[in-house]
């Protein structure tokens, strides 16, 4: 090598150190602060909650009893003592050759709580009409109680998942006989 390419190489050498010395260290990217839920506010909570109630009721309305793979939308919106029902119920109707007719509607939904934590939960209270909704037996017999209101009055409580599209599923619907509908 002769001395001129020596200077040069140097030269070069001495302006990428020059170059990388001014140059500041790369800093790691700032860690976002966790929440304790993946809402916003409260309000974006309780949307997401009547989202996922009037979800789980659209899959209830296309439950064809005649064919379990029906039955999967709406296991998808729920879990815990509640899903374990829902596939009770809907493998035991289906073994027994039951038809579901008519479909339910939300004619209400209101905010009740929203508790924010380790995993979030929302409470709604509900108005869900029956009214064109019956249970058919083998021989076409209703097995729907006489004095079944057409109107239920539910609170429902639902826990934050990242199962659903909502970021929440049903864990608990219950009477709300104190409420109006």
């Amino acid at each position: 090598m002769n001395s001129r390419s020596v200077v040069a190489a140097v030269g070069a050498a001495v302006i990428v150190a020059l170059l990388t010395a001014c140059t500041p260290e790369p800093q790691p990217a700032p860690t976002p602060t966790p929440t304790s839920t993946g809402f916003a506010s409260e309000a974006d909570a309780f949307a997401a909650a009547e989202e996922t109630y009037r979800a789980y009721v659209d899959a209830l309305n296309q439950v064809d009893l005649s064919d379990p793979a029906t039955f999967e939308a709406v296991y998808a919106w729920t879990t815990g003592d509640l899903n374990a029902s829902d596939k009770k119920n809907f493998t035991q109707w289906s073994a027994e050759g039951y038809e579901i007719t008519g479909e339910a509607a939300v004619s209400r939904v209101a905010p009740v709580a929203f508790v924010s934590g380790r995993v979030g939960e929302v409470a709604l209270e509900a108005c869900y009409d029956i009214h064109e909704v019956d249970v058919l037996d083998r021989s076409g017999a209703s097995i729907v109680s006489a004095e079944r209101p057409a109107i239920q009055a539910l609170r429902i409580l639902m826990v934050e998942s990242a199962a659903t599209p909502t970021a929440l599923t049903i864990s608990t619907i219950e009477s709300a006989q104190d409420l109006s509908c």
